[in-house]
């Protein structure tokens, strides 16, 4: 008898860990991949979790979420790494916040070390809408690589910055001695869907044909609109004042390559993002 209550006991507790695991919020781990000139390979990984704690609290703190990967790296074999410091300024390359954080996440800064240019940084933009986030705290407003370079290699001159909303990489051709150290935020955006007509609201759309040879049109974009081409290094090659929409851009003279194309509605102040290819 003693030991059927016991079983039933246990299957009951079991049960219960079965239905809170099934309610877990699940874990949103998002990789931010390097790789240099030489093909060398390293990656950051910024983690929300909800076993994940704050960082200097509770008393007396540091706490460091091991499990997560928060913990120390060596980088000091000579090979090319990547990395950050945790909460006890030990090298990692992990980030863990808990879900009470989001969608605010700030890395510090990023070092990296051995490493020959050009570097290709990578992620996956379709993270930042995963279907598991708490979108009743918002959502990501803003994801950008700020830094010496990104000041000025970016692909969104409004922010001054890389926008990790609107593109998945970069490639640091040029310059690529400012590239370290820079920093990686997110960040809400504005509480109100309705309110659209703010100059740093950004839509990305398609331009067509991609790659173009001589004439580029973009979807979804209508009246005069300021038109600014940035190449692969973020220097601008074209600028535009006042072009209608209904109109092709002229690529012909840009030199084959890839470019970003911003375009400023001069209706509702809503800037647009495409990237496209040139040939000859």
């Amino acid at each position: 008898m003693r030991t059927t209550a016991l079983r039933l006991t246990l299957l009951a507790s079991l049960a219960c860990a079965g239905m809170l695991a099934a309610h877990a919020q699940p874990q949103w781990r998002f990789h931010l991949a390097f790789e240099d000139g030489t093909g060398a390979r390293d990656t950051l990984w910024f983690v929300y979790d909800t076993s994940a704690t704050m960082p200097t609290t509770p008393w007396p703190g540091p706490n460091i979420d091991y499990a997560l990967g928060e913990g120390p790296v060596d980088v000091s074999d000579g090979a090319f790494h990547v990395y950050l410091m945790n909460a006890a300024g030990e090298f990692t390359k992990t980030v863990a916040r808990p879900y009470s954080w989001y969608p605010y996440m700030e890395t510090g800064l990023i070092e990296g070390i051995n490493w020959v240019p050009p570097m290709t940084i990578r992620w996956d933009t379709s993270l930042f809408h995963a279907p598991y986030l708490p979108y009743e705290q918002g959502s990501f407003g803003t994801a950008r690589m700020d830094g010496n370079l990104f000041y000025g290699l970016n692909n969104d001159p409004m922010l001054q910055a890389y926008n990790m909303l609107i593109d998945d990489s970069v490639v640091v051709w040029e310059l690529w001695d400012y590239l370290f150290p820079f920093g990686v935020l997110f960040e809400p955006g504005t509480p109100d869907p309705l309110v659209v007509n703010e100059p740093t609201a950004c839509i990305g759309v398609r331009a067509w044909p991609n790659p173009a040879k001589t004439d580029l049109w973009l979807d979804g974009t209508s009246g005069l609109m300021d038109i600014v081409i940035s190449d692969a290094s973020g220097r601008i090659v074209r600028n535009m004042i006042g072009h209608e929409s209904r109109e092709p851009i002229d690529v012909t003279g840009l030199a084959p390559g890839s470019y970003m194309l911003k375009a400023v509605s001069g209706i509702n102040n809503l800037q647009y993002h495409a990237k496209f290819q040139k040939i000859p």
